[in-house]
């Protein structure tokens, strides 16, 4: 496939956005894909940035998207975050952040970018190019998160959060991000021909707001531990720990 050519010498402005005379040599597929995320024509050059790699030679680190990218993972952290926050209110801090891997982590996150093609619009050195970096995990995720970072600079936080929604969390199945005592069980079962069990109880808490811990064990063997508002929760929460545990919070 052919890399899209990186214009040079880039007309540079404060705010980061490209001048007029870089505006004229916009791909028509960055074009159309601005045009798709409703991206004004003079913010146009702020997704050559995104697509462009850090293996591109004429590009420095002003010109590679680099830059974007820190700021798209802020960005993107801050609506997953708030989403979180306001979706799973029965979830204390540490399940909260084991929950927000299932969504920032690489794999996620790189899908998301396939199905947007955006390694189609990516402009690599020819090494990279060569080595398949079009195709790798790391990069699609790492340009995500550089045309987040645009789309954050030309349209704001609302039609940043809207781009996140749409493209990355409405795709991971919430079955899949809460059923951790399914997925610990399968682990288990077919490395080890186990099946993990529960010790749960309520340990504390007013009537109306009790607090359960729950400890998943494999035969003997401590593998975690959780809390939650009910039974069903803790147990939950215990096998995410578990997953962690194990290295295995990716596991599908």
């Amino acid at each position: 496939m052919k890399t899209l050519s990186l214009p040079a010498v880039p007309d540079l402005s404060p705010t980061g956005r490209v001048g007029p005379r870089l505006r004229d040599s916009i791909p028509p597929a960055v074009r159309d894909f601005g045009a798709r995320l409703c991206f004004p024509e003079e913010d146009l050059p702020l997704l050559i940035r995104a697509f462009t790699h850090r293996s591109v030679p004429e590009a420095g680190h002003g010109d590679n998207n680099e830059r974007l990218e820190f700021l798209g993972d802020s960005v993107l952290a801050l609506v997953v975050n708030e989403y979180l926050y306001e979706h799973y209110p029965q979830y204390a801090e540490g399940q909260l952040t084991r929950l927000k891997s299932r969504y920032v982590s690489v794999a996620p996150v790189a899908e998301a970018a396939r199905s947007l093609r955006l390694g189609e619009l990516l402009t690599l050195g020819q090494g990279d190019e060569q080595m398949g970096g079009r195709r790798r995990p790391s990069t699609l995720c790492n340009t995500f998160e550089a045309v987040l970072g645009a789309l954050y600079l030309s349209r704001g936080l609302e039609a940043a959060r809207e781009f996140v929604e749409r493209e990355l969390i409405a795709r991971v199945d919430p079955a899949v991000l809460t059923d951790f005592k399914s997925v610990l069980q399968e682990k288990i079962q077919e490395q080890l021909r186990l099946t993990p069990r529960y010790q749960t109880g309520n340990v504390g808490g007013p009537a109306h707001d009790p607090v359960f811990l729950s400890t998943v064990l494999v035969g003997e063997e401590e593998l975690g531990k959780g809390q939650g508002g009910n039974k069903k929760q803790a147990e939950q929460a215990a096998a995410q720990a578990a997953l962690e545990q194990l290295g295995l919070t990716d596991a599908r």
